[in-house]
Parts: C-alpha cells; structure tokens; sequence
C-alpha cells in the first residue's frame, strides 16, 4: 500500500467509512483477541461518555462495526476504541468487526486519521499524534501539515508541548490550563520556572496574555541584568595578571572581548581557556 502514502487526510476518511465492500463481512470477534493499536495517540477517555456509550450498547447494540487488522495471535483495533471499551463495560464478550489488511505505515495513518477528526482530543493526544505521524512517516512538519489542513508553525507548536514537564503535560490532558497556557510554557527551557508559571496560572486564573507578559518580563530581565561593578574590577585585574601586556581584552558590561594579533596569542589563550581546574 505504498501508493497509498501520498494522499491527503480527506481521501483516507472517504476510504475508510465504514462500508462494507462486497467481498467483506461483519463477524463477531471476541473482545479477548482485539489489542489496542501502537499507534494510537488518543490516551484520555471521559468515563461518564464512556459509560452512556455502553448504556445505548446494552440497549441497541453496537450499530457501527469496528475496524481490525489480523496478526499472529488476534487483532489490532484500527478503528473502533470507544466502541470496544463500552463493550467491555456493558458486559460484551464479542463486538461486530469488520477485518481488513493494513500495512503498519498506513496503520499509523488510519490511528492518527480517526482521532484527528474528534473534537475531544486532548492538545497532548494531538501532539502525541504528529509525532508519531513524523516519526513513522518519515515526513517533515510542513508535510504533515498538508496532509491535515495545518500550517507548519500549528505542527511545530503542537510538538513543542511535548518538551513541557510531565506534571503540566497531565495539567493540559486534564484541562487544568488551556492549549494556549501550555504553548506560552512549552518556549522557556527552565522546568522549574514552567512549573512555577504553572501554579500562578492556576491559584492567580492568570490568562494566556497575562503569563505571555510575565514570561516576556522575565525574558527582558534576564537579558539586561548587569554584573556588580566590583565584579567586573576582580575580573579585570586578574585578566591584567594572566595576559600582562601581550593580549589586549575589552570588558564592558556583560561582554568579554578578547584582542590577539598572532598565533601564539591565540594559542596562549585557547590553552587558558582548556585549562583543567
């Protein structure tokens, strides 16, 4: 199914409706057999949803079959989850099914097709899906982006999630803060001042404006925050003391410049600079 590989989003849902082909039948498949897919992204399910799915089940059935690929010793579920899981609640011990050969490349993307297209997925299931979709398609953000209807920069700030800690990324599954608190906090590379950010947002119900502020403040702090000038007289003597006469340097505020005409001063200095402590 290599060929299959080119085709955008929109084709792939028009395929894969569930409807059943002449050649293909809906057999009862015992639960026990269906695994869960690898690729699937989708790691967050509402219980009271779940719950009511298996009530209308009890009642009515499962009225759309779900979707296996065979293996050695059962099934992977392609397409169905919430489907199998009320099951299991309702007390099912077969669910309708309809089996169709898939490659694992166009496993992945069927996995990261069905969940794409639900509202209820969670920024860090969505994340989890592009990179799994990068990762096993071998594609780059901006041809994932084609594939979905998204811009490049929406792909690469998805993924950036992904790089907040583990405690935040539960916060966003869980709705504790937005989409656009977690994008401000996935651009700063300090975990602790994420996670301190992330308490304001909470106890203070800071919005995404005003921790985009704060985190710019402190940007701006950070960059115009100057050394102690008795700090910069110890650092000049002892730069007097270690290259005497024959280096010339500049110091002036956070900046060091170091002055050399020949390749013995570089020399002199690099080997300063390597020196072991």
């Amino acid at each position: 199914m290599s060929d299959k590989l080119g085709r955008n989003f929109n084709d792939l849902i028009e395929e894969n409706s569930v409807e059943i082909e002449d050649y293909e039948k809906i057999i009862d498949v015992n639960i026990r057999q269906i695994k869960p897919n690898p690729e699937q992204p989708r790691t967050v399910f509402d219980e009271v949803s779940l719950n009511e799915l298996a009530e209308s089940i009890k009642e009515h059935g499962v009225i759309q079959p779900v979707i296996l690929k065979p293996t050695t010793n059962g099934y992977i579920l392609v397409a169905g989850e919430r489907r199998v899981k009320a099951c299991k609640i309702a007390g099912l011990k077969t669910v309708p099914a309809i089996i169709r050969e898939y490659n694992s490349i166009f496993l992945s993307e069927i996995a990261i097709l069905e969940n794409l297209q639900r509202e209820d997925l969670t920024p860090i299931e969505e994340a989890l899906a592009f990179q799994k979709a990068l990762f096993n398609l071998k594609i780059t953000h901006e041809e994932l982006g084609k594939k979905i209807g998204k811009s490049r920069v929406y792909v690469t700030n998805m993924v950036g999630l992904l790089n907040l800690p583990a405690s935040i990324i539960d916060d966003v599954n869980l709705g504790k803060i937005s989409m656009g608190h977690a994008r401000a906090l996935s651009k700063l590379k300090d975990p602790k001042l994420c996670i301190k950010l992330r308490n304001r947002i909470v106890n203070e119900n800071l919005n995404v404006r005003d921790i985009e502020k704060i985190i710019r403040d402190l940007s701006s702090n950070k960059e115009t925050q100057m050394i102690p000038k008795e700090v910069l007289r110890e650092a000049e003597d002892k730069m007097n003391n270690l290259f005497v006469s024959d280096i010339s340097y500049k110091l002036k505020k956070n900046t060091l410049t170091l002055h050399f005409d020949t390749q013995e001063q570089l020399e002199k200095i690099i080997a300063f600079l390597c020196k072991e402590e």
